[in-house]
């Protein structure tokens, strides 16, 4: 009888949670603080859907030249 030439894998620990879970208002303000001082520029595609970017005030000008325009 021939031998297996493969490794027997070892089963893997399961997934710890290691932080407890975030509230909503606690993931608003973290979103929040981290878009402040930044620019809200918009673009609308043919079928009406928005698309939303927070950009750095020094890339208006490149996000502008690709079609988006400031809130």
């Amino acid at each position: 009888m021939a031998t297996s030439t493969k490794r027997s894998r070892g089963s893997k620990p399961s997934e710890t949670q290691t932080q407890p879970p975030v509230s909503h208002a606690d993931q608003m303000e973290t979103l929040h603080a981290r878009e402040q001082g930044k620019t809200v520029m918009y673009k609308q595609d043919a079928w009406g859907h928005i698309e939303t970017r927070f950009v750095r005030t020094q890339n208006v000008k490149a996000w502008e030249e690709k079609g988006f325009i400031v809130r």
